[in-house]
């Protein structure tokens, strides 16, 4: 079967349009810079960095009826990140939590192997920045008195919390995951580090170091942040903002349908993204990740758990 590839010429989201109110894009805090479509292109004007040599790696277990074998890979995706005309605000009686959000679409193909150009992951979600404020009186700000206005509870404090990030993933697999965490602006180029987990414990890893067709790249499999890093470096950053995510965080649940969680539970996923700046600009036009998901997986009546490692380099589309 031949596959062709994808047309990623059009935005996998369109916000309709709304003259009054504007997309709140200013309340996003570090979120609007997101907003926009991102594929992969080639860096610098280079031959690497696009669809055909991608920055990028995905180190994946499959589970086996006596065991588990590896399906490793590059890709190059195309996600859209898109503003909603409104906010989610979060009523606590005595103050409120405001979720200023950007929902995303996800699409990623495979860059070689015998299913190049074929879809492989599919995901859609949101991206929530938490700010906090007083609560309104009433339904809307002008207590029983018509029209909206900008009352407050009389000693109303806003909320404060530990973290005023969040990611909320849907994956068709059948998972659902929310992970929370925070930001930091930085200068600078970035150090991406290795993941800080990739082998799994308590089971044979011989096949991490051979290459095969479910392990074209070992040096990847061992390193899946290494295509990063090697992009950083073609190109270096000027300054980037940092976010982290964690599904640990606040002991938010990780949920999944009775076959995954029997076959292959996703139990964790954490996660971090350098949006990136060039030349001194405050403009942010690459953006790199590197995401975890532990998936536990029982091999002869032991549950091990398996890192499940993606990262890619992204270029925003003009």
């Amino acid at each position: 079967m031949t596959t062709t590839a994808p047309n990623l010429s059009e935005p996998l989201l369109q916000e309709p349009a709304q003259a009054e109110p504007p997309e709140p894009t200013t309340a996003l805090g570090p979120l609007e810079f997101l907003v926009g479509t991102w594929t992969n292109q080639n860096i610098q004007n280079g031959n690497q960095g696009g669809p055909t040599s991608p920055f990028s790696y995905n180190l994946m277990p499959l589970p086996q009826e006596d065991g588990y074998i590896l399906k490793n890979f590059s890709y190059y995706e195309e996600i859209t990140f898109s503003a909603i005309h409104g906010t989610a605000p979060n009523r606590g009686g005595y103050g409120t939590q405001v979720a200023n959000t950007l929902f995303y679409e996800q699409r990623i193909y495979f860059a070689d192997g015998p299913a190049k150009d074929q879809l492989v992951h599919a995901e859609n979600g949101s991206w929530l920045f938490l700010t906090d404020t007083k609560q309104l009186l009433g339904p809307y700000g002008n207590g029983e008195q018509p029209g909206i206005g900008s009352q407050t509870v009389p000693n109303s404090t806003p909320p404060s919390q530990k973290f005023n990030i969040i990611k909320q993933m849907s994956v068709p697999h059948g998972n659902s995951i929310l992970a929370s965490g925070s930001y930091e602006e930085k200068q600078g180029t970035p150090i991406i580090e290795p993941p800080p987990l990739v082998l799994p414990m308590g089971v044979n890893t011989e096949q991490y170091k051979i290459k095969n067709v479910g392990n074209l790249n070992p040096a990847f499999t061992e390193n899946p942040n290494l295509p990063l890093s090697q992009a950083i470096q073609q190109y270096p950053a000027s300054s980037y903002i940092q976010f982290d995510v964690d599904s640990n965080n606040g002991s938010h649940p990780v949920t999944n349908i009775g076959f995954e969680q029997q076959h292959a539970k996703v139990s964790r996923y954490f996660a971090r993204y350098w949006l990136e700046s060039f030349g001194g600009a405050s403009n942010y036009t690459q953006l790199q990740y590197s995401q975890t998901i532990l998936m536990d997986i029982p091999i002869k009546g032991t549950v091990i758990t398996f890192p499940h490692v993606t990262s890619n380099t992204l270029t925003k589309k003009n």
